[in-house]
């Protein structure tokens, strides 16, 4: 966590060195993970400092959602001529760059941050400032690297049918410099499916970067009115920040003939032919670190037929 307050005396000016309120929110939110950095997101002075500031590539979760932040300036509004004031560097809802310009005044404080705002620096800004320098800039960041982290979640069940495409079951793109060497990205799926037409097989391809690094096809189904169920538990794990492996199970229950339970929408105990299957794979070459990268996880049923239908449960995709 790279959150600082500096002490008297460090900063230009001691007012930089006072704990406000607004910071105590910044950390609170961060610590939660409702708003907070995840990866990247420092802010520095330019080279021939201006009223700009640079600020590098970075993660955040902003009110739980990952967002992916492109490195740029952003520009600090004129200081005022008789008073400091204290500017925020944030990131938006919306995942955008954005100065929160505080109010000039004789003890100036920082601004009321916008809903789910992730606050990367404070700017000071003393009276008739030209430049932002080094030592007017305080790292306001909340830096999460410990897992688990909570990074996507879907609870809205989905269902598809009548197609031999491909149908994305979980997607998550993870924002350059976030993935890298030591990072594991643990994901679970679940869902049931209907086999009531034509003998389909079901096909599951898991890809990263564009990738596939696993791809395998159950038998034929049975035609089967009773549904089965299915449910993914997998770890894609950085070996280093441009290669990956992949390990996980995945069951799949009764290509055959199945039997309803008792109570609820699909399995049945008293079957002995599920597929409960390991599988790994060690052959990534993506670079994490130079664009944004999506893992997908499909499945492809081979015949099209409103009687033939995957479903989708939910899913959870968590950094660990």
């Amino acid at each position: 966590m790279t959150f600082t307050i500096p002490d008297a005396g460090e900063p230009e000016n001691d007012i930089q060195s006072i704990f406000f309120q607004e910071q105590l929110e910044v950390l609170v939110a961060g610590l939660v993970g409702t708003d907070c950095v995840l990866s990247g997101g420092a802010v520095t002075a330019q080279g021939s400092p201006d009223m700009t500031v640079a600020v590098a590539k970075a993660a955040v979760l902003t009110n739980g959602l990952l967002r992916a932040v492109t490195a740029g300036n952003v520009t600090v509004p004129a200081a005022d001529v008789t008073n400091p004031r204290i500017d925020l560097i944030v990131v938006t809802s919306a995942g955008a760059k954005a100065n929160r310009q505080g109010t000039a005044a004789a003890a100036p404080k920082p601004p009321a941050r916008t809903a789910n705002d992730v606050v990367l620096a404070a700017v000071y800004v003393p009276a008739a400032a030209t430049t932002i320098t080094t030592a007017r800039i305080t790292d306001w960041r909340v830096v999460r690297t410990q897992g688990p982290i909570l990074i996507k979640k879907s609870t809205t069940p989905v269902a598809t049918n009548t197609t031999a495409a491909a149908i994305t079951v979980a997607t998550v793109t993870l924002p350059s410099g976030l993935f890298l060497s030591g990072k594991i990205m643990r994901l679970r799926a679940y869902g049931n499916y209907l086999a009531n037409s034509g003998t389909p097989t079901f096909t599951l391809t898991l890809a990263y970067g564009g990738s596939t690094f696993f791809l395998d096809v159950t038998v034929a189904t049975t035609t089967d009115a009773d549904r089965g169920a299915w449910h993914l538990d997998l770890d894609l794990i950085a070996t280093g920040d441009a290669t990956q492996s992949l390990a996980g199970h995945v069951s799949f229950q009764a290509p055959g003939a199945k039997n309803a339970p008792t109570t609820g929408v699909a399995g049945d105990m008293a079957t002995v032919a599920d597929v409960n299957a390991a599988f790994s794979a060690n052959a990534g070459a993506v670079d994490s670190d130079a664009a944004d990268r999506t893992f997908t996880v499909q499945w492809t049923m081979s015949v099209s037929n409103v009687a033939d239908e995957i479903r989708v449960e939910g899913y959870t995709v968590e950094l660990l």
